[in-house]
């Protein structure tokens, strides 16, 4: 049940009172959030769909003044779900204007004795909104479910037709390539498919098309086989607006008459979507909604700590990997290696035990065909943390050309030359030297005369490249060029003006420091031994 002002207002525990019911069915509407303000106008830190809880504290008591006189209004602009007043702060009652102004503008409004803490409204709307989350999250796995064991009836294609009729609460039909019924839920349908040819029309093989229709909000999906014929088409209604249909519903039944229709296509890809949805979750740090469903789709959870896995490669390399974790190929004993897995933003992932991890990326990596990223050990909660690690352990282990890095190992320590493709630190390189690219000096007017090493000019970038690995050393910068110190000095000075650098600053010479080892200018000076 969605978290709604009635629900709020029904737990007898918060002891609130309704003042103003605001328009019909305004109570029943569910809420988003709540927000806490005691500015006039509130409006710009609202979404809308939240209850706005207030004290009036800069509220006039007998008659809105000029900030306060479009108070409501603007509210009910905004899509406020309700107003809640809390008495005893700043007024002992309500103002009667603020009365007036919600029931005019149709924003309901509720009181909040001294004894009820804003806060304990604030968890009562979470725990609601959580709580509904939760519901739905279930709805959708049962319906799933459901629709999943239609595909092993006598006929699939009809129950699959009729179970998606029944669980969006109206009707479906099932369509040949030319516009025929092939299977339909009712004997008589609402809607007139003939009326339906323009959205039938599909431009773009696979698309999808959402329409309203005789006051039926009606989803229109393109079934097609693996090869991309066309089998037919799945149209779905439901009585109401537009929205009104469960569209993800309607996707999945439209994969499985895919299925059905064609009979060679993998008959496992619902459940691969269901296990990629699930372990995102897990990833997002939402287990606890996850796992009474876990030992459905993965046999059960692992048990921590844990350690979560990047698992990078191409499509063939990942298939076998999932494959691998498949619990029924596994073994069928009992598993006590269990793994949560599923493809994420085009990788595969996988959650096991740390004490398992072990295993697990042995056999992920033993052919070369895949490139396997691990996070630290961590909780069910911190998993956010995990994906982290383990994502840039990942990256890290492609860019270097090993199959492992193991987050925070100590082996395989990050460096900024093995994260950083080369072309993209020489383009930096060239970018940052260009203004002293062709400035050179002439050694010829020093004191010391010529380097040995080169003719009577010398690079401004060596000059500098001198000096930086020198680590600022004016005397040894000054004999690795063959110049007076305060001849380089001087030259620097020249450099700086012209890179707009400021040379005392660590950050500024480090990023010069990588620009002078990646650039193509430069680089006639010698060597010194213990560079």
């Amino acid at each position: 049940m969605a978290m709604t002002l009635n629900t709020l207002l029904g737990q007898r525990s918060l002891d609130l009172s309704l003042v103003a019911e605001g328009e019909a069915g305004a109570l029943d509407v569910p809420i988003s959030w709540m927000h806490f303000s005691e500015s006039p106008d509130p409006t710009p830190y609202l979404e809308g769909g939240e209850i706005l809880l207030t004290t009036g504290l800069l509220m006039p008591a007998d008659k809105p003044d000029e900030p306060h006189r479009l108070f409501a209004s603007r509210l009910a602009e905004a899509g406020v779900r309700g107003v809640g007043f809390g008495i005893g702060v700043q007024h002992a009652s309500i103002p009667q204007w603020l009365v007036y102004q919600c029931e005019a503008s149709g924003v309901p409004l509720f009181c909040v004795p001294l004894a009820t803490p804003f806060i304990a409204i604030s968890k009562a709307v979470a725990r609601g909104i959580s709580n509904d989350t939760s519901q739905n999250f279930a709805r959708m796995y049962r319906n799933q479910q459901r629709l999943l064991r239609s595909v092993h009836t006598l006929d699939p294609v009809s129950t699959i037709v009729s179970r998606l009729a029944e669980l969006i609460g109206g009707w479906a039909a099932l369509l040949n390539p030319v516009g025929a019924i092939v299977a339909s839920s009712h004997h008589s349908l609402p809607v007139d498919m003939d009326s339906l040819g323009d959205a039938l029309a599909f431009s773009v093989l696979g698309e999808a098309k959402f329409t309203v229709a005789k006051g039926y909000d009606i989803a229109i999906f393109h079934i097609a086989s693996p090869t991309g014929q066309t089998l037919g088409y799945l149209v779905s209604g439901r009585k109401g607006e537009k929205g009104s249909i469960d569209h993800p519903l309607a996707a999945e039944a439209a994969s499985l008459l895919s299925l059905a229709v064609n009979g060679t296509a993998d008959s496992n890809r619902a459940l691969t979507n269901l296990r990629s949805t699930m372990t995102r979750m897990c990833l997002e740090g939402e287990a606890d909604t996850v796992r009474q469903f876990a030992d459905d789709v993965w046999n059960g959870l692992p048990v921590q700590p844990l350690a979560a896995l990047r698992i990078i490669g191409q499509q063939d390399a990942l298939e076998d990997a999932g494959r691998l974790f498949e619990p029924f190929r596994r073994t069928l004993a009992k598993n006590t290696n269990l793994a949560v897995f599923g493809m994420v933003d085009g990788d595969m992932w996988a959650i096991v035990s740390q004490r398992n991890a072990r295993t697990w990326t042995e056999q992920l990596t033993h052919d070369g065909r895949l490139t396997v990223g691990q996070s630290s050990g961590v909780t069910w909660h911190d998993m956010p943390r995990a994906r982290h690690e383990a994502y840039q352990a990942g990256a890290e282990a492609l860019t270097a050309g090993v199959p492992l890095i193991r987050y925070g190992s100590g082996q395989n320590a990050a460096h900024l030359e093995s994260v950083v493709e080369p072309s993209l630190m020489r383009a930096f390189a060239d970018l940052r030297l260009a203004p002293i690219a062709d400035l050179t000096f002439d050694l010829s007017t020093g004191p010391h005369g010529a380097h040995p090493d080169s003719d009577t000019a010398i690079r401004a970038v060596d000059v500098l490249w001198a000096w930086l690995r020198s680590r600022g050393r004016t005397e040894e910068a000054a004999r690795m060029t063959g110049m007076h110190r305060h001849t380089l000095t001087k030259y620097l000075g020249v450099i700086a003006k012209a890179l707009k650098a400021d040379l005392s600053d660590p950050g500024t010479t480090a990023e010069l420091w990588y620009a002078c080892r990646f650039s193509r200018f430069g680089h006639t000076l010698a060597q010194p031994e213990s560079d």
